[in-house]
């Protein structure tokens, strides 16, 4: 089975942009790595229901962590309540798919952490303020990842 995440991007993407993992542009987790045997179309419709988009997503931005089964992951945590609302409501939506698996269990549900991953294209301080009105599902590769499906305050792009 292939594996998923959906983020919501500052900086929309287009379907088919395909994203260096190293490189990833400057977003915050809503689901991360998951699997499941249902169709793109079947996540698209559950990330729709979910509703993540029905108002842009404020975040503030905190202090530094480490994250990763190696703790090597640079992020800094986001206070949101809006993600960690639209986490649980996609949680909801994707327990019910067809052979729906977290890859990291711990990192889902009360072990979500909402975060923004630092990296070469990605950088924020403690305090900033940012905004995100695309929400995308990708498909998790090796070294990379497709947008699959783009969602903006107004519905599919």
């Amino acid at each position: 089975m292939k594996s998923y995440a959906v983020v919501a991007l500052f900086d929309p993407l287009d379907v088919g942009a395909v994203i260096n993992r190293r490189a990833w542009p400057a977003h915050v987790t809503l689901a991360s790595n998951f699997v499941t045997s249902a169709s793109t179309s079947g996540i698209a419709r559950a990330v729709y229901e979910a509703a993540p988009v029905d108002a842009p997503m404020r975040v503030h931005v905190g202090e530094q962590a480490l994250f990763g089964p190696n703790r090597d992951v640079r992020v800094r945590l986001v206070d949101s309540n809006q993600a960690v609302s639209v986490h649980n409501r996609l949680a909801d939506q994707f327990e019910s798919l067809p052979g729906f698996v977290p890859e990291e269990p711990a990192y889902w549900r009360q072990g979500y952490r909402p975060h923004l991953t630092l990296g070469p294209a990605a950088a924020a301080g403690e305090g900033d303020r940012e905004t995100s009105n695309c929400v995308v599902i990708v498909e998790i590769r090796d070294t990379d990842a497709r947008v699959l499906a783009a969602f903006n305050s107004r519905g599919a792009l």
